[in-house]
């Protein structure tokens, strides 16, 4: 197989959706989200083997001169690990062409700018080979050169020609390919569509060829994407300074970087919405007696993203007889299952010197691959038997690495080398390296090992991915692979560790790079080493548990936030009622929303609203508790319009923040500092649990974060509670906080927490809040249960959906089913399964739930 041109491999990339969905992340930017119904938001569906990426209404300034609504979408694509790229350029497949097509169903009849018009452009960002640092994900710009001479982050491709309605020979939409700066206007024949870059001196040399552009001689009918473009980085011109040596060719002297993301934008109009009701005072409430069916709004079909050897084998594969750069018609779910077969083989390479329990797995491993490579190199098979191939393959892979990942309690941890003679530390002096400034990891003795908190954040491959975080910052990975303990950083690097031999050795893999020791350094290497056992030795760690070494000194037991228990009285919340400019301002909410516990409405969501009310406990007995509801009207946060009304579901929120305030009613402390008003501290290794007693009239209410915000220049990182990492008892919520900050007295200047699912009328109850020492402190307390609890959670059963995941709660065992009967997870209580969207039945014991999943 190594023959072979696998996807990803030295530079080779073939980014069809199927390998899309398995190995990149696919997300939307804010665009086209301007009303709340889903039919009309951006979005995408998986259409065989394209993409097709739906616009959405962008704003509600109903046009129809102009062809209606405005309408975008920006497709994000991008790494699925942080830090380890999306792709990575190098000199051997320097050229990136996308396929796709114009936007279909665009309605724009201005001709006006591109906006009217309606385009299509593309943003990339790369992890900057001049400045590096995974926290910055650089555009392309000015500040290299230039994109050899595209001098900004957005590459515009084409745009409509013409006012909506005109057509070419071939029955398609008019449009015009960007050309050295200017609009080339497509009005010849059908096979005069090219549109080239070559920018002279802005470019590495003045032969190359930056851009190309063509516009397939085919109409929608015989291929649905019409339009191929392609990017020559390797005509990206070196900037030569004092600092970077003086190259024609930046790949030459780096032979490779990263892509961290790209980004297909849209923009046209469409009357999406016929026979408009349309109040201008409410916007959101747009409704519509003749509504667009989804498959009538606009929309662009993506094909695929590729990388080629040069700018000459990209147009030499532009023909008929080639399909028009797709190359062999081969069904797409063979290319993933050749993806599929590599990473299989690199881990039964990797893992040959393996002796621990795992052996029957790795057995059975090499058979399932063996089989499933007989399905790869079958001449006649079926999509089905790819699929089974691939699930069969990455199941064996799974169940393998179950063996080898480290275990669930790891929390708090030394690393020290194979031999235990040095372990990781952090060099007292701090340093600048990239885009950060902190100190370098590196070995040294063991009495100065630092110990880190393991902070589960995914999966890689099956492999838990962790970040790792001390009390005093958080580990940062550098482009050249350099470890630095910074302070209060967001950007946390993301680590994996697999026993290699079966007694507790582990690889250390953060990003692209594996570390061992070399003498007394530590050092990076791309790939794990074809070696004997002996020779893996400098290449593997211990994980030690720190945590039951940890004595905290007074001050970090002392002063530590314990609860709020919500039995004081409601007092009026300081953001309704004050004096500007000597005049009293009364906001419409005072008098409907106060504070408790220093509690109250979050301003960016004017319809919440706080308030102290009794809800009964199982036993009947009435409990002091926090009200979030949600106000069917509201006025703007700052009073400017009134009595704007309240969408269906909403999600309502509140906050504890304190700070310095440009006016009384600001939804914000000026430049965000906050001061210590609101201050709480935590230590996980001290309280190391915080709990949640709540419950809500809709059994669809979740808690959809609860945020944790730091001091300015705090030394860990903020972070947000999520549903999913929560375990339950009765109607008590827990979160092990050591899956998000470390041991050490840390404060937090500010909290938040908002929520989804509330209908009108609905209510979220909160009895408390509070920290806990053991998971056996935590007590079991439920609320009364109501009829709709009754109804919609079968008893035991309780199901919530944040984001694509289905969170189960209950101590039956069940199963996630699809609506067409496939079985998606079995579990034996509580469960967290993230899936793709669609609708899910759940069934635990007798009861069942459905759920939608967006």
């Amino acid at each position: 197989m190594a023959q072979r041109q696998i996807h990803g491999v030295n530079g080779y990339y073939n980014w069809t959706p199927a390998q899309l969905e398995i190995g990149a992340k696919m997300e939307f930017g804010n665009e086209g989200t301007a009303v709340k119904n889903e039919d009309y938001r951006r979005s995408y569906v998986v259409d065989g083997d394209y993409i097709r990426s739906y616009l959405g209404v962008h704003n509600t300034n109903y046009e129809p001169e102009k062809g209606g609504f405005l309408m975008r979408n920006r497709f994000d694509i991008k790494e699925k690990i942080a830090g380890e790229g999306l792709m990575t350029i190098t000199p051997a497949f320097p050229v990136l062409a996308l396929k796709a097509s114009t936007i279909k169903n665009s309605e724009s009849k201005a001709e006006g700018g591109t906006k009217d018009k309606g385009s299509f452009w593309v943003e990339m960002r790369w992890y900057s080979p001049y400045e590096g640092g995974t926290s910055v994900k650089e555009n392309f710009g000015d500040a290299y050169g230039g994109m050899w001479g595209f001098n900004q982050k957005s590459m515009d491709i084409f745009a409509c020609q013409f006012a909506w309605g005109e057509k070419d020979a071939l029955g398609r939409d008019s449009l015009e390919l960007k050309y050295n700066g200017d609009w080339n206007r497509l009005t010849g024949t059908p096979d005069s569509t090219w549109a080239i870059l070559a920018n002279g001196d802005k470019q590495a040399k003045k032969e190359d060829t930056t851009y190309l552009a063509h516009r397939i001689p085919v109409s929608f009918d015989e291929d649905k994407s019409d339009v191929v473009m392609a990017w020559n980085f390797a005509a990206i011109k070196d900037t030569a300074t004092a600092e970077r040596l003086e190259s024609m060719r930046l790949l030459e002297r780096l032979g490779s970087f990263k892509l961290q993301s790209i980004y297909l934008c849209y923009i046209c109009r469409a009357d999406t919405l016929k026979n408009i009701i349309y109040d201008a005072e409410n916007p959101s409430s747009i409704v519509s007696a003749d509504p667009k069916n989804k498959e009538d709004m606009p929309y662009v079909d993506i094909k695929w993203l590729k990388t080629f050897r040069s700018m000459a084998e990209f147009k030499e594969s532009l023909t008929a007889e080639n399909n028009w750069g797709d190359g062999e018609k081969v069904n797409p779910q063979k290319d993933v299952l050749n993806t599929v077969l590599w990473e299989a083989e690199k881990v039964i390479k990797g893992f040959q010197n393996y002796m621990g329990d795992a052996d029957n797995a790795y057995a059975s491993l090499k058979e399932i691959h063996a089989k499933a490579d007989g399905v790869y190199n079958k001449v006649d098979a079926t999509t089905e038997e790819y699929l089974a191939a691939i699930e069969e393959v990455n199941a064996a892979v799974a169940e393998f690495y179950s063996f080898v990942n480290p275990t669930e309690d790891l929390v708090y941890n030394y690393i020290r080398t194979s031999d235990g003679s040095v372990s990781l530390y952090a060099l007292s002096d701090e340093v600048t390296k990239d885009s950060y400034t902190g100190r370098p990891l590196a070995l040294g003795a063991n009495e100065s090992a630092m110990p880190l908190t393991f902070v589960p954040v995914g999966e890689n491959n099956g492999l838990v991915t962790y970040n790792l975080k001390g009390k005093d910052g958080v580990v940062v990975q550098c482009t050249d692979g350099t470890l630095l303990l910074v302070n209060g950083a967001s950007d946390a690097a993301s680590f994996t560790f697999a026993d290699r031999d079966g007694f507790g050795l582990f690889d250390m893999k953060c990003g692209s790079y594996y570390y061992y020791k070399s003498g007394y350094e530590l050092k990076t290497v791309d790939e794990f080493p074809d070696t004997d056992y002996e020779g893996m030795q400098p290449y593997l760690f211990q994980i030690e548990d720190a945590l039951s070494s940890y004595v905290p000194s007074d001050d970090e037991k002392t002063g530590l936030f314990e609860a709020w228990e919500f039995n004081g009285e409601a007092e009026d919340d300081p953001g309704t009622k004050g004096t500007i400019n000597g005049a009293e301002l009364v906001m419409g909410e005072h008098g409907q929303t106060f504070m408790l516990d220093g509690w109250r409405m979050q301003r960016w969501r004017m319809w919440s609203r706080v308030n102290k009310d009794t809800y009964k406990d199982a036993e009947g007995e009435d409990l002091q508790c926090l009200k979030l509801t949600a106000a069917d009207t509201y006025d703007s946060f700052d009073g400017t319009s009134l009595g704007n009304v309240t969408t269906y579901p909403t999600s309502p929120s509140m906050r504890r923040e304190g700070g310095v305030f440009t006016n009384f009613y600001d939804r914000d402390p000026e430049g965000g500092v906050r001061d210590e008003s609101c201050m709480i501290s935590l230590n996980p290794g001290v309280r190391r649990y915080i709990a949640m007693k709540c419950k809500g009239t809709n059994p669809e209410i979740t808690v959809d974060k609860f945020n944790f915000l730091q001091q300015v220049n705090g030394l860990n990182s903020e972070f947000a509670l999520n549903l999913s990492d929560a375990e339950m008892k009765g109607d008590v919520y827990y979160w092990d906080l050591l899956r998000y900050v470390s041991v050490g007295k840390t404060n937090y200047v500010s909290q938040y927490m908002s929520t989804q699912g509330f209908q009108q009328g609905d209510a979220l109850y909160i009895d408390w809040i509070r920290t806990y020492e053991t998971v056996d402190d935590i007590p079991s307390e439920s609320f009364a249960t109501g009829v709709r609890d009754m109804q919609a959670d079968g008893g035991d059963l309780k199901v919530f959906v944040t984001g694509r995941t289905i969170n189960v709660f209950t101590s039956e065992s069940g199963a996630i089913y699809t609506v067409d009967g496939t079985c998606v997870s079995e579990f034996e209580g509580t469960v967290h399964e993230t899936v793709r969207p669609g609708i899910y039945i759940v069934r635990a014991g007798a009861a069942v739930k459905k759920v939608i999943v967006r």
